[in-house]
């Protein structure tokens, strides 16, 4: 499974959460090419953002709760070791080169998006759900 949500001024704006396309044979790569699903739709919502408000003057912060993939996505020289992966999904360092995003550490305790693709307990719901604004009524 792969998830992303992102949020804007506290609230949740975007999700999405789906089976992975692709069969992969490490945790790294599986965490890469979600990674790359979400900085697409990082980079739609930064032009949509623009379109309609001003320019950004910093870049999308995307999160990610691997630092393998994080460190594939800030250094090509490990991108020949993922062979197996399509070129398109190698275009988050060209992307974090432009300055338009940063992949950055989340720990996986952290990650609301963990609630899109993991069976978890009622508290860890509750404490995930805070981070995504949404509250119990």
């Amino acid at each position: 499974m792969l998830g992303y949500m992102f949020v804007i001024d506290g609230g949740t704006i975007s999700w999405s959460s789906k089976k992975q396309p692709m069969i992969v044979l490490s945790t790294t790569e599986a965490e890469y090419i979600a990674t790359t699903h979400a900085v697409k739709e990082a980079l739609w919502l930064r032009t949509f953002i623009v379109e309609i408000t001003q320019p950004l003057t910093c870049p999308v912060m995307v999160y990610c709760d691997n630092q393998s993939a994080i460190l594939v996505s800030k250094n090509d020289q490990y991108h020949i070791r993922m062979k197996p992966i399509d070129i398109h999904h190698h275009f988050i360092h060209d992307v974090a080169e432009k300055g338009l995003l940063t992949v950055t550490y989340c720990p996986t305790a952290e990650n609301p998006a963990d609630t899109f693709m993991k069976a978890l307990p009622g508290p860890k719901i509750t404490h995930l759900g805070a981070l995504m604004c949404l509250h119990a009524a």
